[in-house]
C-alpha cells in the first residue's frame, strides 16, 4: 500500500513503511504487525506519516548512534546465552542491535523522556 500525503493518518502499514525510509534494511528483522507501536505514537500525539517522519528524522542520528554502540561485556554474555553465538556476533560485527521496533522506542525515549519511561513500565507490567 503506497500512501500520498505526509497528512495520511498513520496505521500498520503505513507506520512500516516510514521505518523502511528512516532506518537501514539490516535493522528490518523482527516481524511485528506494528499495531503496539501504532497505540505508542497515537497516545503521544504522533497521528500522521508526516508527523512521524519529522520525528523520526530528529531523533535518527543519535538513535543510529546508540544502535552502533558496542555492547559492554556483561551484556554481550547476556545476549549470546539468550540468542547464540552466531546471531551476536553477526550483529557485533555489522554494528547494529535493534529492529525497527526498538529504535522507534528508542526515539521515543529521547523525545518524551520520564513520561515514555513510565508509559512503557506500564505497557510491560512492570
Amino acid at each position: 500500500m503506497q500512501y500520498t500525503s505526509s497528512d495520511n493518518s498513520l496505521n500498520e502499514v503505513t507506520l512500516y513503511q516510514t521505518l523502511k525510509e528512516a532506518f537501514p534494511s539490516q535493522n528490518d528483522f523482527y516481524e511485528t504487525d506494528y499495531h503496539e507501536e501504532l497505540q505508542e505514537l497515537n497516545d503521544f500525539g504522533i497521528a500522521t506519516v508526516g508527523q512521524l517522519k519529522s520525528f523520526l528524522a530528529k531523533h535518527r542520528l543519535t538513535v543510529l548512534a546508540i544502535d552502533a554502540d558496542p555492547l559492554d561485556e556483561f551484556h554481550e554474555q547476556h545476549y549470546k546465552n539468550e540468542y547464540g553465538d552466531a546471531l551476536v556476533d553477526e550483529r557485533i560485527k555489522g554494528g547494529y542491535w535493534f529492529a525497527f521496533p526498538a529504535l522507534l522506542r528508542i526515539a521515543m525515549e529521547l523525545e518524551f523522556g520520564d513520561a515514555y519511561r513510565q508509559y512503557s513500565k506500564k505497557r510491560d507490567g512492570v
